[in-house]
């Protein structure tokens, strides 16, 4: 069951293909099949922010802009991203874009619920649905979209604490 569940989803990242996506290549070689990501030259937002520190406005909406449209490409295949962050989005120099890697805790729509006692993801960033085991959708990766934009924004994410009980419970209960 593993096995074919990690080939139907290597499958349905494989078939993601956008811009603003890192291409994913399923090989199904015995014994194990394996993933193997395109090659994107450059560093991940959270490198450069903790480098240089916080974005300007306009570049941030760059940035939602063109995460927005890979996530919708995602989406689209029926795949939800479930760990949208700064560490997981790459600059690419030599194409002057933003690519959306790390699709290691993917899953499929129809199988998106997390399993009980189980939490994927970062979370700072993390939807209240994901933090609560619910069901979650699109809509989980925009909310880690928007968490993201404000990071890049002003230099933290927007829900600090110094547990993860507590942080968790202020992404559920505060606005």
């Amino acid at each position: 069951p593993a096995r074919k569940r990690f080939l139907r989803e290597a499958r349905t990242a494989a078939q993601v293909r956008h811009e603003n996506v890192v291409q994913i290549y399923a090989v199904e070689e015995q014994p194990l099949p394996y993933l193997v990501m395109e090659f994107i030259p450059g560093e991940p937002l959270q490198q450069r922010l903790d480098r240089s520190g916080p974005f300007d406005a306009a570049e941030v909406v760059s940035i939602g802009r063109q995460v927005a449209d890979g996530l919708a490409a995602a989406h689209a295949a029926g795949l939800i991203h479930r760990d949208v962050k700064p560490a997981n989005l790459m600059y690419d120099i030599t194409s002057d874009r933003l690519k959306l890697t790390d699709f290691g805790i993917a899953r499929l729509t129809d199988s998106s619920r997390t399993r009980t006692g189980i939490i994927l993801g970062t979370p700072s960033y993390m939807s209240p649905e994901q933090l609560s085991a619910s069901k979650v959708s699109g809509q989980t990766d925009l909310y880690s979209l928007g968490v993201t934009m404000y990071h890049l924004l002003t230099g933290a994410p927007p829900f600090q604490a110094d547990s993860i009980p507590r942080l968790m419970d202020k992404i559920v209960h505060q606005k």
